[in-house]
């Protein structure tokens, strides 16, 4: 029987419809499938671990004297890179923050530098001990002094090769902390240099107590003390000390050598 009003009626495709659409599921699955697997790689490719991998650059054997074991330094570092969310990933890990407070922590690091893999996880840590200009003996020990005057270091035992200062003045040391003026290690340094240069062998520099502008010097084996002006030019005084003690022609003085008055030499 026809249907009323002329109307025709169409026929309902309700199946064709469902298998349409699980065609088209299935087809774009893969598609998902490897966008979340590249996703996942990505994850672990730019992942960051907190154990980092410590590279000691350039020790020398005077700063083995006072560096700490590598697992102190990769202790602190962990501890810096475990400390915020933000370091677990190589594309917002701080690494200039790490590397300053690392070198904060242990005032005996001249260099601080981290680097992240392009292949792996670990972080790299490396990390360079700087190198004493003198030893400073006072007594609350022997402490490691750079060129700028900052203590380093305690140092257990007393390296060669670095000049050692023995300090009378009873101040308190300690590592991290400016201790000496810069001139100071650099005139110290210049006596130092320019007396080896000439044979003379010191045995230690004295910061006499009560005299802020005098440094003497203890020869090797002689009994006299050399005091000298650390207001007046360093490799001025040395030329002095070196031409009178051949102008005395291997008599020693008895009890100093004194060049602290610019163009005066007094001896006993």
């Amino acid at each position: 029987m026809p249907p009323r009003g002329g109307e025709s009626a169409e026929p309902a495709k309700p199946k064709q419809s469902r298998r349409s659409s699980s065609r088209s599921w299935l087809a774009t699955t893969p598609f998902w499938l490897l966008v979340i697997v590249t996703m996942a790689c990505g994850v672990k490719i730019l992942s960051l671990s907190t154990d980092p991998k410590i590279v000691m650059v350039g020790t020398s054997s005077v700063a083995s004297h006072y560096a700490h074991d590598p697992a102190a330094y990769a202790a602190a570092a962990h501890t810096l890179l475990a400390s915020s969310l933000t370091n677990r990933s190589k594309l917002t890990v701080n690494l200039d923050g790490t590397a300053r407070s690392l070198e904060h922590e242990f005032p005996e690091l001249q260099m601080v530098s981290l680097s992240v893999p392009l292949i792996g996880s670990r972080p790299i840590v490396y990390v360079q001990v700087a190198q004493p200009s003198l030893v400073l003996q006072a007594t609350g020990g022997n402490f490691a002094v750079n060129k700028t005057g900052l203590v380093l270091a305690d140092v257990p035992s007393l390296p060669s090769g670095v000049p050692l200062v023995v300090d009378q003045s009873g101040a308190t040391i300690r590592p991290g902390k400016q201790y000496l003026p810069s001139s100071t290690v650099a005139f110290i340094q210049t006596l130092a240099y320019q007396l080896s240069a000439a044979h003379l062998e010191v045995s230690t520099f004295v910061l006499p107590a009560g005299s802020p502008y005098e440094v003497d010097i203890r020869l090797e084996g002689k009994g006299y003390l050399v005091r000298t002006n650390l207001e007046a030019d360093a490799l001025a005084q040395s030329g002095v000390i070196i031409a009178t003690l051949q102008q005395l022609g291997g008599k020693d003085p008895a009890n100093y050598l004194d060049v602290r008055v610019p163009g005066r030499v007094y001896y006993k």
